[in-house]
């Protein structure tokens, strides 16, 4: 029997409309999975050269605080648009920037670089510094960091200051070099500069030899503890020089930036802090509230863990305390508390630092603070025998290798991108 030709055209017109639904739909499937990547993250390679660890654990409890955090990085990778800017603070443990360092790379490999953050010039207060920042200046400084508050000089954001009374003419030069995903270099700097002087000193901006006619003061227009310079290209190096004879000079920092979205990483570490130390250091926390972090996160408690003993109703007290001012600045924004990996005390193992860290841990469960126990991940009390039978521990048996600290911010990258990835699948 023969099909009229109209109904051939009417069979056609249906076939092509559902593959016209099922084409749509497959569109769409995808870009929704386009623009909620999941981060590759794994701990089976880490666990094979560490098998001490349990990272079947290594995940983040009360991890329902981090969404907003989550949600940021969501639209990040999805626009290719805006900044999320993360704020890590903690001791020497941080100071290095390996542990931190490993963090940012991974996170800006994957939702792309904003910029190096904030940098201290550490050579010129006699510290180590990380090692892709140098610093050099043309007199010797006065310096101070907040674990020494018995030290007339004022700390400021990066948990540090250099100070000088010295004419006009002093000159500060910080580079950065390359990371691991290239260069990092800045077209918009964050000065942090003579906060507490009743009359600012006056400086210029020179790169590459060429002075901008900007100068560096603290004007109504700024803000009360910082002043934003903007490029015409991106640099990797700068230097600043005093115009002024009779005030003292004071640095306290200087986010490097540039015009990409994608992650600003900011990474304060000072040598021996403690929780206490930075609460009461006030300029630190005036000037912080300048970075606008979407995430805090929190590694201390290793000093504590050092002292005779601990107090426990104080050192809940001061962590309390640290998140209270936090909140207090930045309303909106996520926090993550670190526990510290174990290590010595006097070459024995340290009871008090599992002290330490449970206190965190019960702090973290009261409040429902989001927490990394990388104390248990690693293997908890004793562990540190672990950490150096594997070449992960420096000889003072309280720090790390950079072997170590590597490993610490696998992990932690690893616990956030399930976090992450657990977010985007519940959505």
């Amino acid at each position: 029997m023969q099909v009229p030709l109209g109904l051939h055209l009417g069979l056609i017109q249906k076939i092509m409309k559902q593959y016209l639904c099922v084409a749509i739909v497959v569109l769409l499937l995808h870009s929704l999975s386009a623009t909620a990547q999941a981060i590759p993250a794994t701990d089976s390679a880490l666990k094979a050269r560490y098998p001490f660890m349990t990272v079947v654990n290594n995940t983040i409890s009360n991890d329902k605080g981090l969404d907003s955090f989550y949600k940021k990085l969501v639209a990040l990778k999805k626009t290719h648009k805006g900044v999320v800017r993360i704020v890590h603070i903690g001791d020497s443990h941080i100071q290095a920037d390996i542990f931190s360092g490993t963090m940012r790379n991974k996170l800006q490999r994957f939702f792309g670089s904003a910029g190096r953050g904030l940098v201290f010039p550490y050579q010129l207060a006699r510290s180590n510094a990380p090692v892709d920042i140098s610093s050099s200046s043309n007199i010797t400084w006065h310096y101070n960091r907040l674990a020494h508050p018995e030290i007339p000089i004022t700390s400021g954001i990066a948990g540090f200051c250099i100070k000088t009374d010295t004419a006009a003419g002093v000159a500060i030069t910080i580079s950065v070099k390359p990371g691991p995903n290239g260069s990092q270099s800045f077209d918009h700097l964050q000065f942090f500069l003579d906060s507490t002087a009743s009359s600012p000193a006056k400086w210029e901006l020179k790169i590459a030899d060429k002075k901008f006619p900007l100068t560096i003061k603290k004007d109504k227009s700024d803000s009360a503890f910082s002043r934003e310079i903007f490029l015409q290209k991106e640099e990797d190096s700068f230097s600043i020089t005093s115009s002024d004879t009779v005030n003292t000079k004071q640095f306290f920092g200087v986010s490097l930036e540039n015009s990409n979205a994608g992650i600003l990483y900011h990474t304060i570490g000072v040598n021996g802090a403690t929780y206490n130390e930075y609460n009461i250091a006030p300029l630190f926390w005036q000037q912080l509230g300048a970075l606008d972090a979407d995430l805090y996160i929190i590694s201390l408690g290793t000093n504590e863990a050092q002292k005779p003993s601990v107090d426990e109703t104080a050192f809940q007290q001061q962590v309390l305390l640290f998140i209270q001012k936090i909140k207090a600045i930045s309303p909106n924004a996520a926090i993550i508390i670190t526990t510290a990996a174990d290590s010595y005390k006097t070459q024995r193992s340290n009871v008090e630092l599992e002290q330490v860290n449970c206190l965190l841990s019960l702090i973290s469960d009261q409040n429902n603070i989001p927490l990394w126990d990388m104390y248990n991940i690693t293997g908890g009390h004793q562990s540190a025998d672990c950490w150096r039978d594997n070449k992960c521990m420096n000889k003072d048996l309280i720090h790390y290798l950079p072997d170590g600290y590597q490993l610490q911010g696998e992990l932690f990258f690893n616990a956030v991108a399930k976090g992450y990835n657990n977010y985007i699948n519940n959505q």
